[in-house]
C-alpha cells in the first residue's frame, strides 16, 4: 500500500510512504490525568499509536455509564390521503455533565431531525435489473427539509455522574437519533392501529 502514488495538495504526486513520513514531524505530549477502570498502563501511548481501548458500558461491574434518552412524537396523518406529517417532537436526554449547552442541544436537535428523515423520507433505492443506485445523490434521496419540521424541542436533564470520570462527563454521540423512528413507528400506530416495523413508513404501508 506504501508504494502507491498520491496526489498531494500542491498538485504533485508523491509516494504514499512519503507522506507518511512527512506527516510523521515533532513530538506528541502525552498528558492524562484520568484513566478509565480496567485500562492497561499503556492505553494512552496505544491511543497515540491508533489503537483504542473499550471500558465501561454493559462489561462494568460496578455500574451503566451510559447517556440516557427519551423521545415523544405528535404525528398527523391525513385521513384521505394516508399523507404523515411530525408537528411536534420533544426529547429529554440526561448525558452527564453538559460542557457546551449550545453544542450539546444542537447535536440531538440535529439527530432528532435525521431520526424522522429516517422514520419517513429516507431510503436507498435499488434497480434489482441493473444493479444500480435510482436515488444516489440529493437531488433523489429524500432528507428532511424545513417544510418537514415543526416543532423540536430538547431538553438537557441535569445529571452529575462521577463514575464516569472526575469531570462527569458522558458522550452524545447519536443519542438523540436512537429512539427517534421508534417513537415515530409508535405515533403512527396509535394514529392508525397499524404497526409498521420496516422503515421508511410510506403511505402504501397505511393504505387499506
Amino acid at each position: 500500500m506504501k508504494d502507491e502514488e498520491v496526489v498531494t495538495e500542491t498538485g504533485k504526486s508523491a509516494k504514499l510512504a512519503d507522506v507518511f513520513k512527512a506527516m510523521q514531524v515533532g513530538a506528541i505530549e502525552e498528558y492524562a490525568e484520568f484513566a478509565p477502570k480496567g485500562s492497561s498502563p499503556e492505553a494512552l501511548s496505544k491511543l497515540y499509536a491508533g489503537q483504542s481501548e473499550f471500558h465501561g458500558g454493559e462489561n462494568d461491574e460496578d455500574s451503566v455509564k451510559y447517556a440516557f434518552g427519551a423521545e415523544f412524537v405528535e404525528v398527523r396523518i391525513n385521513s384521505y390521503t394516508r399523507e404523515i406529517r411530525v408537528p411536534r417532537i420533544v426529547g429529554a436526554f440526561a448525558a452527564g455533565r453538559i460542557m457546551n449547552t449550545r453544542t450539546a442541544r444542537s447535536q440531538l436537535m440535529g439527530g432528532m431531525i435525521w431520526g424522522i428523515g429516517q422514520a419517513l423520507h429516507e431510503a436507498t433505492e435499488i434497480d434489482q435489473r441493473h444493479a444500480r443506485y435510482v436515488n444516489r445523490d440529493l437531488q433523489d434521496y429524500l432528507v428532511p427539509v424545513n417544510a418537514d419540521i415543526k416543532q423540536v424541542d430538547v431538553i438537557l436533564v441535569p445529571e452529575i455522574d462521577h463514575q464516569v470520570n472526575p469531570a462527569g462527563v458522558k458522550g452524545l454521540g447519536e443519542l438523540g437519533n436512537v429512539g427517534t423512528a421508534a417513537a415515530v413507528a409508535s405515533a403512527v400506530y396509535h394514529a392508525t392501529g397499524k404497526r409498521i416495523r420496516d422503515l421508511p413508513i410510506r403511505i402504501d404501508d397505511l393504505i387499506g
